[in-house]
């Protein structure tokens, strides 16, 4: 790999984290020596780009470090396609309508009334299922909510919504463990399905108890689920659960409540829940 794109790499893992990273563990994250990684430092350190070396911990960019001039900077994105958002208030809609307001990017929403609307042509066009959310991104269409969590993120990498690619490993898992087993779950559960154990090796969602017993060990301590900063998978699981525990169909451990709590305060997610609070008004 040339020099710049390995010093782009470098400034981007080093934004995600605030917290420092050691060196072993960053070079073997950018996939180089730990030689190759102390020249591009100090090549950083030369343009101005304050990398800070926390004795016994790591390096670490504070987060009013100058930006690297325009020869290290990432490349402009292409202009953007225009996304189309389709959704219905009262929907996992709202997991995608919490992760473009996190992006800060522009986008159109379609409101579909459930019944005619989403089993219309046009739509079934789309989404030959019926449902929503569905994403219109230029020429790709993305349903699943966790999907279109996941395509966003790395759609619009300026946002950090995702990890670098090599320290991926919780975000993947959790955002899919809780749109797999626990959707699965969840679902059984409501509909007063309760499969035997033999019945339970058949699926992947498992025991109901286990699931949850499961998530509330990853969430527990933890302000966020997949390292040490916000990503789309908090999105999702937070979601998830603040739903569930709203609605009755998740208990209100004292795990979920905490990590739910540390996620209220972001202002993408009071602009969502105000949009919801507004369409339930006519209906109380």
């Amino acid at each position: 790999m040339s020099r710049t794109p390995r010093l782009q790499d470098l400034i981007r893992v080093l934004r995600h984290y605030t917290v420092p990273i050691g060196g072993p563990e960053l070079a073997e994250m950018l996939g180089i020596t730990l030689r190759t990684l102390y020249r591009d430092i100090a090549t950083l350190r030369a343009v101005g780009v304050e990398v800070v070396n926390e004795p016994g911990q790591g390096y670490v960019l504070p987060p009013d470090v100058a930006l690297p001039p325009a020869a290290l900077a990432e490349p402009a994105p292409r202009e953007p396609s225009e996304l189309i958002f389709y959704t219905n208030p009262l929907s996992r809609g709202g997991i995608v309508h919490w992760m473009l307001e996190e992006l800060g990017v522009p986008y159109r929403t379609v409101t579909l009334e459930y019944g005619s609307m989403m089993k219309s042509p046009d739509f079934l066009a789309i989404n030959p299922m019926g449902k929503v959310p569905a994403l219109r991104h230029g020429d790709s269409v993305i349903t699943e909510a966790a999907a279109i969590c996941a395509y966003l993120a790395d759609a619009f990498p300026a946002a950090g919504l995702a990890p670098p690619p090599a320290a991926r490993g919780d975000y993947y898992r959790w955002l899919f463990f809780a749109s797999g087993p626990l959707e699965a779950a969840l679902g059984l559960n409501a509909l007063g399905v309760h499969p035997t154990p033999k019945q339970q090796v058949q699926l992947g969602s498992g025991d109901f108890r286990a699931v949850l017993d499961t998530l509330s060990s990853a969430v527990a301590g933890r302000r966020y689920i997949a390292g040490d900063t916000f990503s789309a998978a908090d999105i999702y699981v937070g979601s998830q659960l603040g739903w569930g525990m709203y609605f009755g169909t998740i208990p209100r451990r004292p795990e979920f409540e905490a990590y739910c709590e540390g996620l209220r305060d972001r202002p993408a997610r009071a602009r969502c829940e105000a949009f919801v609070e507004q369409a339930l008004s006519p209906l109380a």
